[in-house]
């Protein structure tokens, strides 16, 4: 009776181990299918599947009554067994490098092919003895007793096998406990007590014997495994803080990214790098200089700059621009910080160029035609305010010309003289020669009294054959003599035209300020009587009505032709 009760209340735990862990290991399955990030997520419900395999059928080994119901399901665990081992050591190396892409058809074959073969060896068992001894048998006469296995070399054989796979699989968390910190070490510590446990478990019963409710408790152990990856995953969100191995980092940036050592030799460098540089093997070693595209001027650029505190920006053959970044790859020693190699990061700034160059361009056009504009604004002044037979200026500037004069002639208190100066005889000259001979004339006139004057003095063309000096700093003397010298060698200067040589004369009116008026139209009617006062005495000669200026030099003629 009592032995009835030991063995139903092992039935009933066993069967309730199943059926949480079969439950949990469903619900948990479920969960990791909807985390599309979840780096080595078809493995890790491939394991969780084949565990779920391998209790299943532990627990109906223990249900089981007769010996060969018991070694059926026994024999049926094998693919579960060998399968938990191979999908966990993948699963981890997946996690650990961040490798989220799926495993192809050809590999998974592969790891499905060897719990396959050994699960044909276990159930070929009774042809040759190899798995399973002779020994191999239910340990007492009761109802539903445990069965002992005998262990043949094969099946030590399987264990060594399924060894190696779990060693691999603490020797990558470990690793990566070792090169991690803090809560990535506390992390990946995780994933050692998660392997070691159903490991112990194994070796409890491979090597000493033990079992739970007479079976491998290996299986059981999956109790374990549910319970701490529960916690894991709901209590600490542990898959929410997956560590980003180095490379998948590198590949996540859709920027070039290389890494070269201290001989510029590129070591190291992601996808767009090599989509870049049109590369796909025999990459890796290669010099800076001789990755296509950009590497040869950007080797020149930073061998000429040195310490690139700066981005520094390359065009590649494709027309695209890239802004780069340099980082220098350091490692503490003893003898202080050893250069181990550079960062490079190349920042595809195209859009951001082109934009800039259309934009400089745009300000070089605007720049032209402003200076265009300003051109033809000068021209326009010039042409409005400039005579434009002669070149000289024209009466519209007067006004404008004056008002400065007569404003630094009060505030340096200076004289300032102002003249009238008319051809004599030009119409004459124009009836009998034709005009474009007069046009010659004038034009050779206003040449010789640009010549003739002082840098200070201005001269204009008022008329068809009159012109108006102004005459800053001069007195009434000094504007006389400087006007009967003008007169003298302009009648001695044979002036060339297209019909010939030809001689003129002028006549001139002198006018003072202050003292023949204030403003400038009465300075110039003041010349204007001082210019018909010249041509009514004669012509080729200088007057003013300035009494101050003495009567021999207002009115003596100048020698020459009259």
């Amino acid at each position: 009776m009592n032995s009835c009760l030991v063995n139903a209340w092992r039935l009933d735990v066993a069967v309730l181990l199943t059926v949480v862990v079969c439950v949990g290991g469903v619900l948990m399955t479920r969960w990791v299918i909807n985390q599309r990030d979840f780096p080595g997520r078809d493995t890790f419900i491939l394991m969780h599947l084949a565990s779920m395999w391998w209790m299943a059928m532990a627990g109906l080994e223990v249900a089981s009554v007769a010996p060969e119901c018991k070694m059926l399901w026994a024999t049926m665990s094998w693919p579960g067994i060998i399968s938990v081992p191979t999908f966990w050591a993948v699963f981890l190396w997946q996690y650990v490098s961040s490798v989220r892409k799926p495993l192809s058809r050809r590999s998974m074959l592969g790891m499905i092919l060897m719990p396959l073969l050994i699960w044909l060896m276990v159930l070929s068992n009774p042809w040759h003895g190899l798995f399973y001894g002779p020994a191999t048998g239910p340990v007492s006469d009761e109802p539903g007793a445990p069965v002992y296995y005998d262990h043949g070399p094969l099946f030590y054989a399987t264990a060594v096998y399924v060894y190696l796979f779990m060693s691999f699989s603490l020797g990558v968390v470990l690793r990566a406990a070792l090169i991690s910190h803090g809560v990535h070490r506390r992390h990946y510590l995780a994933f050692v007590l998660v392997t070691a446990v159903p490991w112990s478990a194994n070796i409890a019963y491979v090597g000493f014997g033990m079992v739970v409710f007479g079976v491998d408790p290996t299986p059981f152990s999956f109790v374990f495994t549910l319970a701490a990856f529960s916690w894991l995953i709901l209590g600490v969100r542990l898959f929410d803080m997956v560590p980003v191995a180095r490379h998948l980092l590198l590949e996540a940036l859709p920027d070039p990214v290389m890494v070269v050592d201290t001989q510029w030799r590129v070591i190291e460098a992601n996808q767009a790098a090599l989509k870049l540089g049109g590369l796909e093997r025999s990459w890796q070693g290669r010099k800076l200089q001789d990755w296509p595209g950009f590497g040869s001027d950007l080797q020149l650029q930073l061998l000429e700059q040195g310490e690139l505190r700066e981005p520094l920006l390359i065009q590649s053959d494709s027309d695209h621009y890239f802004e780069v970044r340099m980082r220098p790859i350091e490692r503490l020693t003893r003898h202080g910080m050893l250069l181990l190699g550079q960062l490079l990061y190349l920042r595809d700034v195209t859009q951001r160029q082109i934009a800039k160059l259309k934009l400089a361009e745009a300000l070089a056009l605007s720049e032209e035609r402003l200076r265009t504009i300003s051109s033809l604004h000068e021209q326009l002044r010039e042409q409005a305010l400039c005579d434009p037979l002669t070149g000289l200026y024209n009466r519209r500037y007067l006004d404008e010309l004056f008002g400065r004069e007569l404003a630094r002639a009060r505030r340096e208190n200076a004289p300032l003289a102002l003249a009238l100066i008319d051809l004599d005889h030009f119409k004459r000259l124009n009836d009998e020669y034709g005009h474009l001979d007069g046009d010659d004339v004038l034009r050779s006139v206003a040449q010789y009294l640009l010549v003739n004057l002082r840098s200070s003095d201005t001269v204009f063309r008022i008329g068809g054959e009159e012109f108006l000096l102004i005459l800053p700093g001069a007195d009434a003397r000094e504007a006389t003599k400087r006007l009967e010298a003008i007169c003298q060698g302009l009648a001695q200067k044979p002036i060339e035209t297209r019909s010939g040589v030809r001689h003129v004369t002028l006549s001139a009116g002198l006018a003072l300020w202050p003292e023949q008026g204030r403003a400038l139209d009465e300075l110039l009617q003041a010349a204007d009587a001082a210019l018909y006062e010249a041509k009514r005495r004669g012509r080729n000669r200088v007057c003013s009505l300035l009494p101050r200026v003495t009567a021999q030099a207002a009115e003596a003629p100048v020698p020459g032709k009259g």
